[in-house]
Order: structure tokens, then sequence, then C-alpha cells
């Protein structure tokens, strides 16, 4: 008898192969949750990135009898600040238009709000300087007068902090007049730590309402001496804690409003955007220009911050032509797209001999300044003032 073949055993069935598919959801997960995370996750640096561009006229007001219909425009522009989020943080680094920067930077290490009032402050002074170096370029006698010490910066553990503000204008100590910081440096000499003082200010607002509170003064050692301290700035120094709040004499009101914009670089903006009112509204020969740059009373323009991102702006927003600090114009120029041009300046002189070149109309502003004192007279410590 034959046995029956024996039939080879069955391979056992293959169990279906999973674990590529688990690797793949785990990793899809982690990099879910990490980019979740990056969304919320705030790094300690700002985003510094091209802003908005916007005609100055709007923001302008003279005498309906002195203003002109405008055949052109004046732009000024600004920078926009944004927090940076992880998940942001390598797309910014890579894109060209956008500057990152450390917030220490940035704020100079001082608290948002103090920055943010500073800001206010810069403006502020921008707008009234532009005022007076406009009118005096007009031809116009515009005197300067030393109103008080403008506070710019407090110690949050001085004895003013909790009674005075940054953009307050200190004009006296228990009736004693304080028209700079070196007086009111010499005023506050003339006490002892302890006591109790009054403190008249107005703010760089409004530099006709007078407040007045009181202070207790506080001391710091200076070589070996005990000497009374308020607490404006860092004890012993008076920039950047105070400048000379300077008070122009117009011969008719001129103003300017800007205030969701911070900073001083409006300056030269407003300044040629006041002549164009005044001077017939064809300063710019019709062309829609840009200007970037502080404004001292003399008429020098001074360096600004976030030139390469303003450049962008004014390009976007339909400039053919934008004026910067001379200290900034190569910088501008690197970003500068084509059919903008860039102009390097150091004073609103040679910003008005470019724009008679490309055909504006200067008038009377081609006289410039009268001489005397309403002509060139600045405030006593200009040159060192945290908004100059």
């Amino acid at each position: 008898m034959t046995s029956a073949s024996t039939l080879p055993a069955p391979l056992p069935r293959p169990r279906p192969r999973r674990r590529w598919v688990v690797v793949t959801v785990v990793t899809l997960a982690v990099v879910l949750v990490a980019v979740g995370v990056a969304s919320f996750v705030t790094l300690p640096y700002y985003a510094l990135v091209p802003g908005q561009a916007q005609s100055v006229a709007p923001l302008i007001t003279v005498p309906a009898n002195r203003g002109h219909i405008l055949h052109g425009q004046v732009l000024l522009t600004d920078v926009g600040v944004a927090n940076v989020k992880a998940i942001d943080w390598i797309p910014d680094m890579f894109d060209h238009n956008t500057a990152l920067v450390h917030k220490g930077d940035l704020t100079g290490g001082v608290p948002s709000s103090q920055f943010d009032a500073e800001g206010v402050v810069d403006m502020a002074e921008s707008q009234i300087t532009a005022g007076a170096v406009a009118l005096r370029q007009l031809g116009y006698s515009v005197p300067e007068r030393d109103v008080g010490a403008t506070v710019y910066a407090l110690d949050p553990q001085g004895p003013a902090a909790h009674v005075l503000h940054v953009g307050d204008v200190v004009t006296a100590i228990d009736g004693v007049a304080t028209p700079d910081p070196a007086t009111l440096v010499r005023v506050l000499d003339r006490h002892l730590p302890g006591q109790q003082v009054a403190v008249t200010f107005v703010t760089v607002q409004d530099l006709s309402a007078r407040h007045t509170v009181s202070v207790t003064l506080g001391s710091h050692v200076v070589q070996t001496h005990r000497l009374p301290l308020i607490g404006i700035g860092d004890p012993g120094t008076l920039v950047p804690g105070m400048g000379t709040q300077p008070s122009y004499a117009m011969p008719f009101p001129v103003s300017v409003s800007a205030d969701n914009i911070g900073g001083p670089s409006a300056g030269l903006a407003f300044t040629l955007g006041i002549i164009d009112s005044l001077v017939g509204g064809d300063l710019t020969g019709g062309k829609s220009v840009a200007a970037s740059g502080t404004i001292r009373p003399d008429g020098t323009v001074g360096a600004v911050g976030g030139i390469a991102q303003k450049t962008v702006a004014v390009h976007r927003a339909g400039a053919s032509v934008f004026f910067v600090p001379q200290a900034n114009a190569a910088e501008a120029r690197s970003h500068a797209p084509a059919g903008l041009t860039v102009v390097g300046v150091t004073s609103l002189r040679q910003v008005l001999a470019y724009l008679r070149r490309i055909g504006g109309h200067l008038g009377a502003a081609a006289a410039g300044p009268p001489p005397g004192p309403g002509g060139s007279s600045v405030p006593t410590d200009w040159q060192v003032s945290p908004w100059s």
C-alpha cells in the first residue's frame, strides 16, 4: 500500500505592514503640534515691514484765506512694526523687505508704554518744528522762546513717576522758572532731599494750560555729595531724560494732526506740505513726491530709521521721487525699484532746489528765512534733545 504524498504546510499569512503608517502619522502629528506651538510662541523680536505712505495734505490745517488747491502731493511714510511668531522667523529672515530687530534694541530697554509715549513726543515736536521752519522759509519772522524742560524719560522708581508723564514740560519749581534742563537742575540743587516742592508743568500738546503737583524729592550721590533727585531720566544725567521745549511765535495758526503715527521722521514731509499749501499748491510741479527725515529749526534734515521699508512703501504709493537724509541714501537706493528716484539731502534748501529743477514752483519759499533771531533761533540745547 502506497502512502499518500504529503502536501507542504501552508505558509503563514503575512501581517499587514503598518509600521510606516504609524511612523507617518506620528511624524505628521509632531509637525502639526510644532506648527501649532510656533504659531503661538512670540519671539523677543520685532519685524519691521513696509508701512503706509499717505498724503500730508489732509493732516495740515492753515487759514482758509491762505491755503491753495494742490496740483501734486507730498507723501509721508512710516514703518510697520509687528511681533514675530516662531513660525514667521525663517520667512522673515529671507524677506528682503523685512528687518528683524531685537525688542531691546528697538525700545532701548524701556517699557513699551514709555517707548510709545516717547514716539508721541517725537511726533509732536516734529509738527511744532515743521510749522516754524515752513513759515520761516516763506519769509516770516518766527521767534523762538524756551518754555520749559520736556520730560522724555522717567525713572519708574523716582519721586515724580506717579505725577509726571512723558510729554509733560516742567516750567517752574516752587515758582522759579525752569526754561531748560540745565536751569531745572540748578533750581533743584537749591533744595534738600526729602523736601516737598511744587512742580508746575504744561504738556507738549498744550503749552498754555498749566498744572501744579507736589513732589517729595529723593536723593542720589554724586562724588560723595547727596543731592536732590526728582526722577526725570537717569539720576545725574540730562539726556535723554529731558530736552528744552520750544514755543514759536507764529504769525498765523498752522497745525498738523497725525495721532496714529509716532516718531520724528515725518518732520521734513510736514514742512514741505505746509509750504506747498501756503505757496500756491504747485511746489512739486504736479508730481507725487515722498519725504522722510527729521527737521530742525534751522532747516537741517536728520537721519531716520526703517528707510528700506519706507522706500518700498512710497514706491507702492506711486511716488516718483523720495527725499531721504543723506545718511540713509545708500540704503534707500538699494531698495528702490525702477521708477523711484532717491534724493539724499541734508537741508530743506536742497530739497527745494531739487523740486525747482523738476518743475516745482517755489514762490516765496525761494527767498528763505529772514535774517535775525526770528529766522534762525533754536532752543537752548536742541542739538542734544532726544527728538533731534
